[in-house]
């Protein structure tokens, strides 16, 4: 009878102790996994993120968007581009109060930069010229004079007020200075049409063509050279979108998609 309780609190004994080994193992492995996750979630300065053409935020806090801009800015870092900036700066100066008659927001003073370089003498293909490289029907149509021996296309001041104009035009038709921006490249009944087929009116959701894409984040890059090369450097750099890539957010918990623009720069700058 001795016997069979010793061996009784001996299997227990022998239990117990089994059990406490597998907590402890247990334990010591949630400290090593606990180790290895970061105590703070990377943080980006919020001032790289404020970027925005004509009041409306760029979500650059997207990956996506992200690499498409650090690219664009790459693109123009280079000695021709600066040359550019150099040899540019007083047109601009004549654009920009231009535009502001027509209550054009100053970030398409760019646009002769991208279009023509700024270069009256340019000409596309297609028969589109000067400095903002209108159409001459278009030319005709906002009251420039373009024949055999007249072309105001080439004339800076005249060009810039019929681009006041139909820039103008374009916003009343469109409401978006990014949709603006998007149909002075494309035309506006082509994103008319692209806005009415895709039930969508949000410029970086829109699927539209590579080279329509593209002009936006163009024009951002050119203007970020011009106002802000510091942080166009950083851009340059890469580090911005490596921290962007190791931010991840808990699906389970925050629907990501549904986060406003302005909120996500304040998650991800850690303000």
């Amino acid at each position: 009878m001795i016997r069979l309780i010793f061996m009784a609190f001996a299997i227990a004994t022998i239990g117990s102790f089994s059990l406490r080994s597998v907590e402890v193992e247990k334990k010591k492995l949630k400290e090593i996994e606990l180790t290895r996750i970061p105590t703070t979630r990377p943080t980006i300065d919020s001032d790289l993120l404020a970027i925005d053409f004509c009041g409306e935020v760029v979500p650059l806090a997207e990956l996506r968007i992200a690499r498409r801009y650090q690219n664009m800015i790459r693109n123009y870092d280079n000695a021709n581009f600066r040359k550019l900036m150099a040899r540019t700066e007083k047109r601009m100066r004549i654009i920009e109060p231009i535009l502001k008659k027509y209550g054009v927001p100053a970030d398409f003073k760019y646009i002769p930069i991208i279009e023509s370089a700024m270069s009256e003498e340019v000409t596309s293909p297609k028969g589109a010229g000067g400095y903002w490289q209108f159409m001459p029907s278009t030319a005709k149509s906002l009251g420039l004079v373009v024949n055999d021996t007249v072309d105001d296309r080439k004339h800076l001041t005249k060009s810039t007020h019929a681009a006041g104009k139909y820039l103008r035009q374009l916003h009343k038709q469109l409401g978006s200075w990014t949709l603006v921006a998007a149909a002075y490249n494309a035309g506006p009944q082509h994103i008319l049409n692209r806005i009415d087929s895709q039930n969508n009116e949000d410029y970086f959701k829109l699927k539209l063509n590579s080279e329509t894409t593209k002009y936006i984040y163009k024009l951002l890059a050119v203007k970020e050279w011009f106002s802000n090369p510091q942080r166009s450097r950083e851009w340059g750099s890469g580090d911005v979108v490596e921290l962007l890539s190791l931010i991840k957010v808990d699906e389970s918990k925050t629907n990501f998609k549904s986060i406003p623009s302005k909120e996500l720069v304040r998650l991800y700058s850690g303000s």
